[in-house]
């Protein structure tokens, strides 16, 4: 099957660079630091930029100011896991999920146009909210909001500062460390200013969803799917993980230091971590909620209409091959096509029935739940040493 007729008079479908990091001056940003080479960002310099920004001058500066190990303070800077989670993988991830993310929403913004699912008269209403969601996405007037929360946040940090880092590598003998004042004005900064970046897109992507559910679509109960035409918006939903994956490790990286430095246990820390995987697979997949709505629909029709259309069927069956036949039924059913037909028939019916209320898979939910439990996996090693691990899975296999 061919892709749908389009008028030539329609909008033209987005571009996939639509969500990319191209244009944008986060892009351009990223351009001239060599992160970026025809609107894709280089996995290995981006990395090695984001670390080398911000954790390998804490690294020094904790040399220098000797707080690096060991010594009279509670916390020293190797110590800490928390910037470990923060600047080794969280930052770095945030970063190339700009390319991931955005082109797949790209790609699934196209599809809707291109699949037919929405209509061809609201196409016009479809292209207008691709572009009310691509100026929303990057520009300066949300980099200066999201600049301004940044440093709103750097404030509210000197004035609590006394209070959440003392004793550690960042504040102690009653004044920030240069490593402190690395953290507060820069490391800290940039970590925020990216997470700030992705609530914002997540919202405007969530908001997309939520004005495209209220045109007209046309949602086909028979879709293979299971979604009436809609299981790329699952598909694309999941790689927001990326961005989630990130936040779990930072929360790993405090939920060890707690562990390790402050007297927690694993198994105290569990019931927060379940919390956590559940809110963040909520929230991940709470946008295709929107769809429920017609999807219900799509799958209350198709039920009547093909309820209807199988009682036909079987009654014309019925009529055909067991009321008043002859002796030689059985030769001439093989030879026919009703019961192929009927048995197609079923399949279709049963993809009906089966129509999902999201457009998304519990095996694609179940998935984004593992990515986003494994960072909390090594803490599971705090309760018992590798070699304990080790025995207990052998005892298991045996």
């Amino acid at each position: 099957m061919g892709e749908p007729e389009v008028d030539p008079g329609t909008p033209a479908p987005p571009p996939l660079s639509m969500f990319g990091v191209g244009d944008s001056p986060f892009g351009r940003s990223l351009a001239r630091l060599g992160l970026v080479r025809d609107g894709r960002i280089t996995p290995g310099r981006a990395t090695l930029l984001s670390v080398g920004v911000t954790w390998l001058p804490l690294l020094f500066l904790s040399l220098v100011e000797g707080v690096a190990w060991g010594g009279v303070i509670e916390v020293p800077f190797l110590n800490d896991f928390l910037p470990y989670g923060q600047f080794f993988f969280a930052v770095p991830a945030l970063i190339l999920a700009e390319l991931v993310i955005g082109r797949r929403l790209a790609g699934a913004a196209a599809e809707l146009y291109r699949s037919g699912v929405v209509t061809p008269e609201s196409r016009p209403a479809l292209s207008r909210l691709f572009d009310r969601a691509a100026s929303a996405w990057d520009g300066p007037v949300v980099n200066g909001v999201i600049l301004v929360l940044t440093i709103a946040a750097i404030v509210a940090s000197v004035i609590e500062v006394r209070e959440w880092l003392t004793g550690g590598w960042q504040y102690t003998g009653g004044r920030l460390t240069l490593p402190g004042w690395w953290y507060l004005l820069v490391s800290g900064p940039l970590f925020q200013f990216i997470l700030f970046r992705w609530i914002w897109r997540f919202l405007i992507w969530a908001g997309f969803l939520f004005r495209v559910s209220r045109i007209p679509l046309a949602l086909h109960a028979t879709h293979p799917d299971l979604s009436g035409g809609l299981g790329m918006l699952g598909l694309t939903q999941q790689t927001f993980s990326v961005v989630f994956v990130a936040f779990a490790t930072v929360m790993s990286s405090t939920v060890a230091h707690n562990i390790l430095l402050e007297g927690d246990t694993f198994e105290a820390s569990r019931p927060e971590i379940f919390v956590f995987v559940l809110i963040c697979v909520v929230v991940i997949y709470a946008p295709l909620f929107f769809f429920t709505n017609r999807m219900y629909g799509a799958r209350r029709l198709g039920l009547s209409q093909y309820g209807a259309l199988g009682h036909r069927l079987s009654g014309a069956f019925y009529a055909k091959w067991v009321k008043g036949v002859g002796t030689e039924v059985g030769t001439e059913l093989k030879d026919s096509t009703d019961a192929s037909a009927m048995a197609d028939y079923g399949a279709t019916f049963d993809v009906v029935r089966s129509m999902r209320p999201i457009p998304v898979s519990l095996r694609s939910i179940v998935t984004v739940a593992a990515a986003l439990v494994a960072p909390f996996l090594p803490l599971y090693l705090t309760e018992f040493s590798f070699a304990d691990l080790l025995q207990r899975m052998a005892g298991a296999l045996v």
